[in-house]
């Protein structure tokens, strides 16, 4: 077994085929290593991040305004060997990104038959744009992930009719659903596109029913840590996590003092505006949701998205059942995210789903039209692609920029600088999600609050000398977007700052890629967003343990520190069965852990073997 499976791994090696797919793949984890060092940070980046540090000290289920936290502990444990630089809480993204690249060639594989389209396809995901400005804290690469993993099994399920390739199909779903809550939208488009594609086959309605029983019984099962926690939850306190408090319309005065400020709150589904213009999730405006969002992934990739759509015409006619699976699985999600979560990054699974449809075209294309070199095409599609990952942020509807370290990313290595008993002091301009999550770790505190806190202990005597470090925003504004409109603030920092600076030991600029410019590969022109100064003053040490009582955000304690504060959504059991319910989903939760990281090995081995 040893000798085989070594033997195979060689073979790859020799394979001239399997080398092209592993030399994609690298040039892929390259470019999404790259991404993950140097784009900057939005509010949902920073979001993200946060959560995932000290997961594994929360005894959490779920993470209130996601109904799941798997992604969660998956990211803590994967950003292990990188220590707290920015690539940490974005290497698991890195990850399963890259191993698109590789379960896209594998599905094409198995559904086309197709070596080339299968290598095309995955060459497009490689170098696309859009996945590779994604490379963010998020979970949108791992689920779709996990979704094409499952896809490859349904597949192989109809093709050879093996119920552990079914199971295995829902299983891998379950695991999706509970990375992203969105997958549920494709677990259920599978379901009814397995339903009608065993009835064609048996037009027997008990085993469509057998069979649909069987899976959504694995899909419950794996859901059980998001079911255990808001029953437990609202058994215990009342109320339930985000998510399902909307759901089910749960809005009392805790809920609405808990969630009211959180985007999305009892927001509708606005499916009209979606379809006939000026819906209420988006700015307004008279043209349809949908367009808008069919824009985002026009802007995000372009060459992927016209090749993709082109391809889908083109799969309608000789590649029938996958178009039925495309549809079956794109206008739920669509629809229901237009609708109601507008945003670029929920909708890169479309990109990832024509594909496979991209590459037939292109590989019918190259055969029919003897003049058109694939190698060339590719090389075109490349050059491409790599110029426009340095557009602005006016034409990327992601973050920006990939060419050059972002000021924000240097300013989370620059805290490594800063000794433990240091206390650091930010400037209230710059926006309070990337304040706690760039100082993580550190003995940080907003401007805005400092200067009252050290009157008030100084007055208390016992002063000591303590280093200082504070971080201004040298653009006026880190990300709030809303400090023009306070002038009061901005003259307030402006204020601070040239007090620090009149006193400061030393200063240094922390400059990157300005967001709103084009840049090219190695063309430096950056803006200097941060300056960091170091002073000495003369504090009541008192100040480290104020500071650290300010380290609460997005509800939680910063390292899930119940010492810090206590944390809101945590509940206790009072019977055996509500003891043992609690424990099984924290069993399921554990083996969902443990299946996602068996599924980054298991996708070398699918690769080895095919």
């Amino acid at each position: 077994m040893i000798n085989k499976t070594i033997d195979k791994v060689i073979g790859v090696l020799f394979d001239k085929r399997k080398q092209r797919v592993l030399g994609v793949f690298i040039l892929g984890f390259i470019l999404r290593f790259i991404a993950a060092r140097n784009i900057g940070v939005s509010a949902d980046d920073v979001i993200h991040a946060y959560k995932s540090v000290g997961i594994f000290n929360s005894g959490k289920l779920v993470i209130w305004d996601q109904s799941t936290s798997l992604w969660y502990y998956i990211v803590n444990i994967l950003s292990k060997p990188f220590g707290s630089s920015i690539v940490a809480t974005r290497f698991a993204t890195v990850l399963f990104g890259s191993l698109l690249i590789i379960i896209v060639y594998i599905f094409v594989k198995k559904v086309f038959k197709s070596d080339r389209a299968a290598l095309i396809s995955s060459f497009l995901v490689a170098v696309s744009p859009l996945i590779i400005r994604e490379t963010l804290p998020e979970m949108d690469n791992a689920a779709i992930f996990f979704t094409i993993l499952a896809a490859y099994f349904i597949f192989s399920y109809l093709q050879e009719k093996k119920t552990k390739d079914l199971i295995l199909t829902f299983i891998i779903l379950g695991v999706g659903v509970m990375i992203k809550l969105y997958v549920a939208f494709f677990a259920v488009s599978f379901i009814i596109f397995l339903a009608i594609s065993e009835y064609k086959s048996h037009k027997d309605y008990k085993k469509v029913a057998k069979v649909i029983l069987l899976v959504s019984v694995i899909l419950f099962v794996l859901c059980l840590p998001t079911f255990s926690h808001n029953y437990l939850l609202y058994k215990d306190k009342g109320f339930m996590d985000f998510i399902f408090s909307n759901t089910f319309g749960i809005r009392t005065n805790e809920t609405q003092q808990l969630y009211g400020w959180a985007a999305g709150w009892n927001l509708p589904t606005d499916y009209f505006g979606f379809f006939f213009g000026n819906q209420q999730n988006f700015d307004p405006t008279p043209i349809p949701g949908f367009l808008i969002v069919l824009s985002f992934l026009f802007k995000g990739d372009p060459t992927l998205f016209i090749l993709g759509f082109l391809g889908l015409i083109y799969a309608y006619k000789y590649y029938r059942k996958y178009f039925w699976f495309f549809l079956a699985v794109f206008i739920p999600a669509f629809i229901y995210l237009g609708a109601q979560i507008p945003m670029a990054k929920h909708f890169i699974w479309v990109i990832i789903l024509v594909s496979p449809l991209a590459g037939l075209l292109i590989e019918d294309l190259s055969n029919k039209i003897p003049r058109i070199k694939l190698r060339y095409l590719l090389i075109l599609f490349l050059i491409f692609n790599l110029l426009y990952l340095g557009v602005p942020k006016e034409i990327s509807p992601t973050n920006a920029h990939f060419y050059g370290q972002s000021s924000f990313g240097q300013l989370v290595s620059y805290k490594s600088n800063i000794a433990s008993d240091a206390l650091v002091v930010a400037d209230s301009r710059i926006y309070r999600g990337n304040i706690h999550f760039a100082l993580m770790g550190t003995n940080y505190m907003e401007a805005a609050s400092f200067t009252q806190a050290a009157n008030e202990l100084n007055a208390r005597g016992n002063l000591a000398g303590i280093d200082v470090y504070y971080i201004e925003c040298a653009i006026d504004d880190c990300g709030w977007g809303t400090i023009k409109d306070q002038p009061e603030l901005n003259q307030s920092m402006e204020e601070f700052t040239k007090l620090i600076a009149n006193v400061s030991q030393f200063s240094i600029n922390l400059t990157g890629p300005n967001p709103y410019k084009y840049y090219l590969p190695f063309f430096k022109n950056g803006r200097a967003d941060y300056t960091v100064y170091k002073v000495r003053l003369a504090l009541n040490p008192g100040i480290l343990q104020v500071a650290k009582q300010t380290h609460i955000w997005w509800l939680y304690p910063e390292n899930y520190d119940r010492k810090i504060s206590a944390i809101f959504d945590d509940y206790y059991t009072y019977n055996a069965f509500d003891n043992l319910l609690n424990k099984l989903a924290w069993l399921i939760l554990c083996a969902e852990i443990a299946l996602s990281l068996l599924a980054i090995i298991y996708i070398g081995y699918l690769f080895i073997n095919e």
